[in-house]
C-alpha cells in the first residue's frame, strides 16, 4: 500500500495566533483529524518551555504528517516529517524487535541465564541462586541498575547540570569498562518478581544480540527492520549534522546523547516518516516477529510489558502497545492500536519533567476522539 502524505513536500508555512504565543505550523485544518490535531498541539506548544513538535499518523491506510514551532530556538524553520529527533527508549521496542528474531531463529530462549552470553564469572548477576534471564531483560525485572555506574549522586545535582556531567562521564565510557563496572552490580531482589527500570538490562540485550549474530547493532538494525522497511534516515548515532537542537524547559542547548554503548537502550535518531513506516509494521500482528514482541512474558495487574513494549487496555477493550521516549533535551511517544489499525508517534526537541506524559495524552485523546468519528 502506498503511503500518502495529507502535506505537499514544501509549503509556506501557517501562523496560527493562540493567545498570545504564535505558533507555526503547517497543519492545513482541512479534515477533522487535522482539526484534532491542531486543538491538542496549540495546547500543548502553548507552554513557553516548548520548541518544536512533529506529529505522525497512520489511519485509514493513509499517513498524515504534522509539524509546529521551529527547529531552533531564534529561527523560523518549521520541522518537517523529515526532522531528525532522538527517539530516546522507544529505541528499546527496536531491540526487542531484533530479539524477537533471534527467538524466532531459535537463538536464544526467554529463560536462559544471561550468563550464558557474557565473558567472565558474574556471581552478582542472580539473588538467592535465581539467575537474571533474558525474559527478566525485557521486561525490567532484572533488579540491575539504570545505569552503570552508579548514578544516583549525579542525580541530585540540578537537572541541566546533570545531563552536562553523564554526558562528560560517557563520553570516553567503554563497553570493557562496562563489564568491568557489571561485576559491581547488586541484585536485591529475585528477578522476575519485581519491576525496576533498567538502561543497562537493554544495553546487555543488545550486547547479546551481537554476540550471537556475529554483526554490530547497527548493522543488525539494518539487516531486520530500517533496510526491509526503508528507513532511511533511522540510525544510529549521535554526530549527525542534521539531528534538531534540544533544549531544557529553562531554553538551555543540551547535549545529545552520551555515548554508543547506550545504543540498545537509547541510541537511535529518526523522523516521523521513517518512523511512522515502523508503525505500519508493527500493526501486523500477522507477522510473527511482531506478535512475538508484543506478547507479555509475564502479565499483571498495570500494563503489560512484551519485549520492551508497554500493553495497555483501554476500558473499552481497546489495546494499545506503545513506549515513551526522552532524553534531557528530546521527548516522544510511539502508540500503535492494533485493532483500530492506527498509529500516532510524537516527537519534540525540549524535555521537562511533564513532555513525555502531555505527548502521552495527545496520543490519547487522538484515539478518543478519533473513535468517536
Amino acid at each position: 500500500m502506498k503511503i500518502q502524505s495529507l502535506l505537499p513536500l514544501f509549503f509556506a508555512p501557517f501562523i496560527f495566533n493562540a493567545q498570545a504565543k504564535k505558533i507555526a505550523t503547517d497543519n492545513h485544518l482541512t479534515t477533522e483529524l487535522d482539526k484534532m490535531v491542531q486543538k491538542e498541539a496549540l495546547a500543548y506548544m502553548q507552554d513557553p518551555a516548548r520548541v518544536g513538535l512533529s506529529i505522525g499518523v497512520f489511519k485509514d491506510g493513509k499517513s498524515y504528517f504534522y509539524n509546529y514551532g521551529t527547529t531552533e530556538i531564534g529561527k523560523a524553520e518549521l520541522p518537517t516529517s523529515k526532522s531528525l529527533y532522538e527517539i530516546a527508549s522507544i529505541t528499546k521496542t527496536f531491540t526487542g524487535t531484533l530479539l524477537a528474531h533471534a527467538l524466532a531463529d531459535g537463538k536464544i530462549k526467554m529463560n536462559d541465564d544471561i550468563r550464558k552470553y557474557l565473558d567472565g564469572n558474574y556471581a552478582n548477576l542472580e539473588f538467592e541462586g535465581h539467575p537474571i534471564t533474558i525474559g527478566n531483560l525485557t521486561n525490567h525485572s532484572s533488579g540491575l541498575p539504570q545505569f552503570l555506574p552508579d548514578q544516583s549522586q549525579t542525580f541530585k545535582k540540578p537537572m541541566d547540570s546533570v545531563a552536562m556531567a553523564l554526558s562528560d562521564f560517557y563520553k570516553n565510557y567503554s563497553k570493557k569498562k562496562f563489564y568491568e563496572d557489571l561485576h559491581q552490580a547488586k541484585v536485591d531482589f529475585v528477578p522476575g518478581t519485581d519491576y525496576k527500570y533498567s538502561n543497562v538490562g537493554t544495553q546487555i540485550s543488545g550486547d547479546i544480540l551481537e554476540k550471537i549474530y556475529h554483526k554490530s547493532y547497527g548493522d543488525l538494525l539494518a539487516k531486520y527492520i530500517t533496510t526491509p522497511l526503508k528507513m532511511n534516515q533511522t540510525i544510529i548515532g549521535t554526530n549527525s549534522a542534521q539531528l534538531l537542537t534540544c533544549y531544557s524547559e529553562k531554553g538551555k542547548v543540551m547535549p545529545r546523547n552520551f555515548s554508543t554503548i547506550f545504543a540498545p537502550a537509547g541510541g537511535i535518531i529518526s523522523t516521523t516518516e521513517d518512523l511512522v513506516k515502523y508503525m505500519r509494521y508493527h500493526l501486523d500482528e500477522n507477522n510473527k516477529y511482531v506478535k512475538i514482541s508484543h506478547t507479555p512474558l509475564v502479565k499483571s495487574e498495570g500494563d503489560a510489558i512484551g519485549l520492551y513494549w508497554r500493553l495497555h487496555a483501554y476500558e473499552d477493550g481497546t489495546q494499545a502497545v506503545y513506549h515513551t521516549g526522552g532524553t534531557f533535551g528530546f521527548s516522544s511517544v510511539l502508540q500503535i492500536y492494533p485493532s483500530k489499525k492506527m498509529g500516532i508517534v510524537i516527537l519534540s526537541n525540549e524535555s521537562d519533567a511533564e513532555s513525555q506524559g502531555k505527548l502521552h495524552d495527545i496520543a490519547d485523546h487522538l484515539l478518543r476522539n478519533s473513535s468517536k468519528k
